[in-house]
């Protein structure tokens, strides 16, 4: 290991320490303060019992009468270490809840501004999931206990090497000295630790993931009926155990580390023993030495498993600051604007490692009161074109204006609260019916405001059959109402109603509607479509009579634009789709 790179360790560590520390300031300083408080007794109290232990030993030449002070006050002292221990723990544990319940909910909130083109990168998926991990227990919450350990022990070493000194000089300087394998050894862990920890992220976050799908009642229920939850319970173990391998790899190069470090200070406080028994002519001073070099010896491996622990949070602090702030601050959302056109032109996508471009040259308009629609096969270029629409996805060429201006000119959120999204994966948001329905929505929403949205989605009758209509839990994981695929679909056809942005994205809206509700979902998005911009995906044929153009992909780019009747009657693309289907009148 380079100096560079342990003063680097060094530097983090102490920046860690110190953002802990500073962070409980701010936010419980009571607890804070009744720590350090607590941490600065239970330091001081080895050196005071070398002290006291010389003193009586001292007195007991003089008189019977002469020890007792100093032998009750021994007393008291020796009594009082252990619960002023267990209170200073205590109270360290009960400011890391705080602050680890005060982490979590920071990063909550800061997720749930993140960006969809955020979390269509991996790598940003990934850090979000350490950054999570490290909120854990123990995790950043315990920064300051193991700070104030760590100094507390820094205390008690300088004031029982202070104490030891007066003694014997050299002991003094041994105990001192014993402290700095300690140091180095984890400074080493902290960085191999500082390199498994992404591998350990991606490892537990797959793990995480393939558990909640046996656990949560829609999945665990599909693979039930499939017979199928053992082949994903057999995933869950092989992700955890590549969790244990990695965990287990690190854990044994810090026993490694945690051995030698320990033979290292063994012999530094062996030769503080033997210098003060061989070359201390006070024999009273010698023992009381030697019993504060035993005493010692939990403080200076208590100071190992502090710096231990706070060289690992470190890396962790570092992950977590860089996601908060990678993610936007929070912003009051305005209204959104009216927009008369959407134009693009030219668009093109080639995704990495791919062989051909998933778009090439695909232009088209829609205006306030059309309804277009996006047909083709699956991979045709659809969905990509909606996500260069939203800026999930970026463009190698091509630009897309609103009402004449460049949508890279506006900001992500700005950007976003144009559209209103439903996509085929919509989310089965088990909240109240309220919340799920207002998700959309920024700020409050009145009753009338959400049933007028059911109504529109044909979702208003089967609400209000629920005990308490539209404060009924959803989803019986919850011991919610239970629901089926086409009522969930409805509520989330409810929610973009109810966003009311000036584009609506439709990406299959009815795929698990029956037909007469489906027809019905089509009339009102027919009658209400004078107030924006509808763009929609679909692969039923009858959907797509009454739409103003229809688009056709194929393989990345839009080769029939027309009517229905006129694509049908063209004998073209459109015709292969969908001959195979049956036209109502």
């Amino acid at each position: 290991m380079s100096k560079v790179s342990s003063m680097s360790s060094l530097r983090l560590t102490f920046r860690c320490a110190a953002r802990g520390l500073g962070d409980s300031w701010r936010w419980h300083r009571a607890w804070l303060l009744a720590a350090v408080g607590l941490h600065g007794a239970q330091a001081l109290l080895p050196a005071v019992q070398v002290m006291l232990i010389n003193i009586v030993l001292l007195s007991l030449v003089t008189s019977a009468e002469a020890v007792i002070g100093p032998l009750l006050a021994l007393t008291a002292v020796v009594g009082a270490a252990f619960p002023i221990g267990q209170v200073a723990w205590q109270c360290s544990q009960r400011l890391g809840l705080r602050l680890t319940h005060r982490y979590r909910t920071q990063l909550a909130e800061a997720a749930g501004r993140a960006a969809p083109s955020q979390l269509a990168d991996p790598e940003f998926v990934a850090d979000l999931a350490g950054a999570e991990l490290a909120t854990g227990n123990p995790g950043l919450g315990m920064i300051p206990a193991q700070t104030l350990q760590l100094l507390a022990t820094v205390v008690t070493a300088t004031s029982l090497c202070l104490s030891i000194a007066v003694i014997n000089p050299v002991s003094g300087i041994f105990v001192a000295a014993a402290l700095l394998p300690t140091v180095v050894a984890f400074t080493i862990i902290a960085r191999v630790e500082l390199a498994g920890l992404p591998k350990l992220a991606r490892a537990s976050r797959r793990a995480s993931y393939l558990t909640e799908q046996l656990l949560q009642q829609r999945t665990g229920t599909e693979l039930a009926t499939l017979q199928s939850g053992h082949k994903v319970a057999r995933l869950v173990t092989a992700a955890r155990k590549e969790f244990l391998e990695v965990l287990d790899g690190l854990t044994r190069f810090g026993t490694r580390m945690e051995l030698a470090c320990a033979a290292a200070t063994a012999v530094l406080l062996a030769g503080a023993l033997l210098t003060m028994v061989l070359a201390t002519p006070n024999a009273a001073g010698a023992a009381a030495a030697i019993a504060g070099i035993i005493s010692g010896l939990h403080a200076i491996r208590a100071c190992g498993n502090a710096f231990g622990q706070l060289v690992t949070a470190a890396p962790k602090a570092q992950l977590y600051d860089r996601v908060l702030a990678s993610l936007p601050a929070a912003v009051a959302r305005t209204a959104s604007r009216t927009i008369g056109s959407v134009e693009a032109n030219d668009l093109a996508v080639t995704y990495p490692g791919a062989e051909r471009p998933a778009l090439d040259g695909v232009s088209f308009t829609a205006r306030r009161g059309e309804m277009v629609a996006f047909v083709g096969v699956n991979g045709a270029g659809k969905t990509t074109t909606v996500n260069t629409l939203l800026g999930i996805v970026g463009l190698g060429r091509g630009t897309i204006r609103l009402d004449g201006d460049d949508i890279n000119e506006l900001d992500e959120p700005e950007r976003l609260s144009c559209f209103g999204l439903l996509t085929q994966e919509f989310g089965r948001y088990e909240f109240t019916c309220r919340e799920t329905v207002a998700l959309g929505t920024p700020g409050e929403v009145s009753d009338e405001q959400v049933w007028r949205a059911l109504h529109a989605a044909s979702a208003a009758d089967f609400v209000r059959q629920w005990p308490t209509g539209l404060d009924t839990q959803l989803g019986q994981q919850w011991g919610g109402v239970g629901m089926s695929g086409g009522q969930w679909q409805r509520l989330a056809l409810a929610r973009i109603q109810l966003r009311q942005a000036p584009v609506w994205i439709l990406d299959e809206p009815t795929s698990a509607i029956d037909a007469e509700a489906e027809r019905a979902v089509f009339e009102e998005l027919y009658r209400c479509r004078a107030d924006h911009i509808t763009i929609v995906v679909s692969h039923r044929a009858w959907t797509l009579k009454a739409m103003d153009r229809i688009h056709v992909f194929d393989h990345g780019r839009i080769v029939e634009v027309g009517t229905f009747d006129a694509l049908l009657h063209r004998g073209g693309r459109f015709t292969e789709l969908f001959a195979g289907q049956q036209i109502e009148a």
